[in-house]
């Protein structure tokens, strides 16, 4: 860890107390404004760990017995020396505590911190969560005080975190928010964006490099805002206005979808845009550090490194914008090569830190398709490579990128199986994970085969399933059958599996880009011939396509591994009244937003285990501290609005619980009943612990599975 990294994690920390701080500030000034009396300021829970006091100090510990002893003495001492009359007004002994406390100018607030860091409380005398039967009758207790009152210290703590939230935004937009711009990095194939039509149903896909301009009528200041945009949005078409790259706009209407199946968030299928330039060098060796030695990575990775700039994309310019500002970056330019290559090399020039250019190569790639549909043309499934080999794999140094999977069988080589899929892979690692046992692989790797022995898939990738912990991808250079799609042209015309495509319609075929482009020749209802080396030698088969297969594979799209910046376009404003507004606008996009994904999710549309607990907040903190202070501070402001929504949930023992028994009170003409809050308490902190629990594990076990 760097020292900057280092002191990211400090603020990070120091932010999240920060937090949690000025919502219990909320209450403690209400209290006060009120007339309540707040015996404890804490931030965390159990035992403290230091504390403070007006007129005691700083104690490692609480100070509250010191303080009581002292004005025990105190009394006493008066007492003895024939000097009581001075309370002589006190009707109990709390009452003559409270007097000599203002003789003595001893705090009656003892401000401490806990050694369990994880919320804060602020102790008011006669309230207590989870003991309603505690009363007092000094009229300064909590108890005592009308219900507008308790109602405005309960509320408090939330009005603080919104305010918090909004102060934090509009510093971000006035210092700068370097953002990603609401452009589209990639298109995944066969998604809603390869999907999206005009208002008289024709189709017009999205690009890389348009700029969504507005979705659902909102407008989209930077990538974020789509990504949560889309994902709460409702069911059926979606409203868009975009910006091509040659600055024509387009109405345009998109149907989000989730491409993991009902209980996800929608998506639409882009990703986030690049620039023609290289990592940074602290992001490139971020990336080392997770991925170890450079042969854990894909070599395609690692070709524009720290610094690199893309000058040219087969021989012709292309610029590279700012770092600090890369609206004029031409990026989709490479991407449009990428597109038309067929597979074949694209060919950039590339000016290193030193001012020295040199001339590189990209092989680009199969995309994968939206969703669970496998790659396939017109049935026939390529064979699977390993893409990446993550740090906590098992099979990390037998395994490695680009390796093309020839078999697989269960130990001593049993029941084997030649040409998985990544489907037929996926489902025998899992099925030999769950049984304990080990597999045996056998993989093409530089000309020659080699046997990979002794693999243990332990890691537990999702709840069902077991793995290696490898990315998967398509061996796109070999148009060998793996696979072959039931109900399919090729499955009709009886393709067997292993089978080698050398030609279709006579036209010589090499790799799967060949397959592809063929295809893409070819019309519906008429019959393909594709010529093959089978086992038994070679054949032809003739494959009648549909409309909708030939719409499939022209669909598919190619992609490139290299590393590239993020591309940046900073959302900054010099007025602080801009500001302002933008900070009120996303924070109460935040708010809206969580209170429409908890609705979801009793809809059964997003499910729970997309919630995040403190490890996940942290860790996800964590990276967004590396980013950088803004990002930092906008990643606290979204946290402290979030907070302010769970805080006044109708739960009983948060603020909104207790905001909802005043309400009854208020109604009824009397509050509930002792033992009623108390069963209500106890359930409001078991639904509370539950909850925790059950994120805590979704954390770890998403944590773990990476």
């Amino acid at each position: 860890m760097t020292l900057a990294s280092f002191g990211s994690l400090l603020l990070l920390i120091f932010g999240f107390g920060f937090v949690i701080f000025w919502h219990e500030l909320g209450h403690f000034l209400a209290a006060k404004w009120v007339g309540i009396k707040v015996e404890q300021f804490a931030v965390g829970f159990g035992q403290a760990l230091f504390a403070w006091r007006k007129g005691i100090g700083f104690r490692v510990g609480s100070t509250a017995k010191e303080y009581e002893e002292r004005l025990r003495a105190h009394v006493q001492e008066r007492e003895r020396l024939g000097q009581g009359h001075e309370f002589a007004d006190a009707e109990s002994e709390e009452d003559k505590m409270y007097m000599a406390s203002r003789t003595m100018d001893l705090g009656e607030t003892e401000y401490r911190l806990n050694w369990i860091p994880l919320g804060g409380y602020v102790k008011m005398l006669g309230q207590d969560d989870l003991n309603p039967n505690k009363k007092s009758e000094d009229p300064r207790s909590y108890n005592k005080k009308s219900i507008p009152r308790r109602m405005i210290v309960v509320s408090a703590g939330v009005i603080m975190n919104i305010i918090l939230a909004a102060i934090g935004f509009m510093i971000v937009f006035l210092i700068g928010f370097r953002v990603q711009p609401p452009v589209i990095g990639a298109i995944t194939p066969g998604s809603p964006a390869a999907k999206t039509t005009r208002e008289d149903g024709s189709r017009a896909p999205l690009q890389v490099g348009d700029r969504i301009l507005y979705f659902d009528d909102k407008y989209q200041h930077d990538f974020t805002k789509i990504v949560l945009n889309v994902a709460l949005s409702g069911e059926g078409k979606v409203p868009m206005f975009v910006e091509r790259v040659d600055g024509k706009t387009e109405h345009l209407y998109i149907t989000p979808e989730s491409s993991e199946g009902r209980g996800r968030f929608m998506e639409i299928g882009v990703e986030r845009p690049v620039q023609l330039r290289g990592l940074d060098e602290e992001d490139a060796q971020a990336m080392k550090d997770i991925n170890g030695p450079d042969s854990m990575l894909p070599r395609e990775m690692l070709v524009v490194g720290p610094g690199d700039v893309i000058i040219a994309v087969n021989g012709a310019p292309v610029k590279a914008g700012s770092l600090e500002n890369s609206k004029d970056d031409e990026y989709w330019k490479l991407d449009r090569a990428v597109q038309d290559s067929h597979g074949n090399p694209v060919k950039l020039s590339v000016k290193h830190p030193d001012g020295k250019a040199e001339e590189v190569s990209v092989l680009p790639k199969f995309n994968n398709p939206f969703g669970a549909e496998q790659l396939s043309f017109g049935g026939m499934v390529p064979r699977t490579t390993v893409s990446i080999v993550t740090p906590k794999s098992p099979a990390r140094g037998k395994l490695f990128p680009n390796d093309v999977v020839l078999q697989i069988s269960y130990a001593k080589g049993s029941d084997p199986l030649a040409n998985p899929t990544a489907a037929d892979l996926i489902d025998r690692l899992s099925k030999a994970g769950k049984k304990g046992q080990t597999v045996d692989l056998l993989v093409f790797r530089d000309g020659r085969e080699v046997a990979v022995n002794d693999l243990s898939p332990s890691v537990k990738v999702t709840d069902e399933r077991y793995g290696l912990n490898i990315g998967l991808g398509y061996d796109d250079r070999h148009a060998i059958v793996a696979g072959v799609q039931e109900k399919s042209a090729a499955a009709a015309a009886g393709i067997p599996l292993g089978a080698n495509v050398t030609a279709i319609n006579g036209q010589p075929v090499k790799s799967w880009f060949d397959v592809k482009r063929l295809l893409g020749e070819a019309v519906a209802g008429t019959p393909v011939k594709v010529t093959a080396t089978t086992p038994t030698g070679e054949k032809n088969f003739d494959l009648n396509f549909d409309a909708s297969a030939l719409t499939q594979v022209a669909g598919y799209n190619y992609r490139h591994d290299l590393q590239l910046h993020d591309r940046i376009e900073p959302r900054k404003t010099s007025s602080p009244l801009v500001a302002a507004g933008w900070g009120i606008t996303e924070t109460r996009d935040f708010v809206l937003q969580f209170y429409l994904t908890l609705h979801r999710m009793f809809q059964g549309r997003v499910s729970y285990k997309n919630m995040m607990g403190p490890v996940g907040i942290f860790n996800a903190g964590r990276h967004f501290a590396y980013k950088g202070t803004d990002w930092l501070l906008w990643f606290l402001s979204m946290i402290s609005a979030n907070l302010a929504v769970v805080n006044f949930l109708p739960i009983p023992i948060v603020d909104g619980g207790l905001f909802l028994f005043l309400l009854i009170e208020k109604i009824q003409g009397r509050p509930l009943s002792a033992k009623t809050q108390s069963i209500a308490q106890v359930v409001g902190l078991a639904i509370i612990v539950g909850v925790f629990l059950l994120v805590t594990y979704n954390d770890v076990t998403h944590n773990l599975m990476r």
